[in-house]
């Protein structure tokens, strides 16, 4: 029987309290399992190459939705003067065991920064979590809290990239007394990702379910977005090179500067 077989399910249900919860609450307590595949070292290189070729004297990094921290860790460890906020307070208190740095709860459609920073980053696809007008609200917040120079670094990925890996994609993953279920499939009329996971705690009989969406934007969108915030467009990027992107690229790493003075 697979890990969504129908018995298997009804059972859980008889035998476990079940709760819908908020994303990454129940799943930042196994999120840096999961994701152990990622080279976040080869990623904080990566940054720290476009900063060199696009940037001036970066100094200040913010990461907003910086999650568990990862990405943080290796930019300290290359010796970058880095912050970051998300939303979840789970996953800011694991962030906050892994670097020094100054981490801190907030929500990137509503954040509160008077702090000016040389470099804003939003990755690992989080900006997709954003309506449009919610993305349009946070272009026009960054290009106030950048210096004149400033980057916005973020990255999405493809529509193409969705339909490969994660259209109907399911997986069970056990560690001792947790287990966890994943269920993603792809809405394509409405150009939305959704992703359900179940983290069966057997210790407390109990399961808690969580319901992500992230919304697949044609590339275009994220310039014809910009217009108004006060950044100008420098590139999209594929995967981990200065390869221009495009619609059939897995993932695109996009570059936004704020004039200069």
């Amino acid at each position: 029987m697979g890990p969504f077989c129908p018995v298997k399910r009804a059972l859980a249900k008889w035998l476990y309290q079940q709760e819908d919860v908020t994303p990454y609450t129940r799943l930042a307590a196994v999120y840096d399992r999961v994701m152990n595949h990622v080279d976040y070292d080869k990623w904080a290189d990566f940054i720290v190459f476009l900063f060199q070729k696009f940037g001036s004297d970066v100094c200040r990094v913010v990461d907003g939705g910086c999650g568990t921290g990862s990405l943080l860790h290796a930019l300290v460890c290359k010796k970058m003067r880095v912050a970051g906020f998300d939303r979840s307070v789970e996953m800011v208190q694991l962030a906050k065991q892994k670097t020094q740095c100054p981490i801190w709860v907030d929500d990137l459609r509503t954040f509160c920064c008077k702090v000016k920073w040389d470099a804003f980053l939003c990755l690992y696809d989080t900006i997709q979590y954003l309506t449009t007008e919610e993305i349009q609200t946070l272009l026009h917040h960054i290009g106030e809290v950048l210096t004149p120079g400033g980057l916005f670094i973020f990255d999405v990925v493809t529509e193409s990239h969705v339909l490969r890996y994660w259209a109907n994609y399911t997986e069970k993953v056990e560690w001792n007394s947790l287990e966890m279920l994943r269920r993603s499939w792809y809405v394509k009329n409405r150009r939305s990702q959704h992703t359900e996971f179940e983290i069966i705690d057997k210790d407390h009989n109990k399961v808690y379910r969580e319901r992500h969406i992230q919304y697949i934007y044609p590339l275009e969108t994220f310039i014809k977005m910009s217009g108004e915030s006060g950044l100008r467009f420098v590139g999209q990027f594929e995967d981990f090179t200065l390869n221009p992107g495009n619609e059939k690229s897995d993932r695109i790493h996009f570059v936004f500067r704020r004039a200069a003075i």
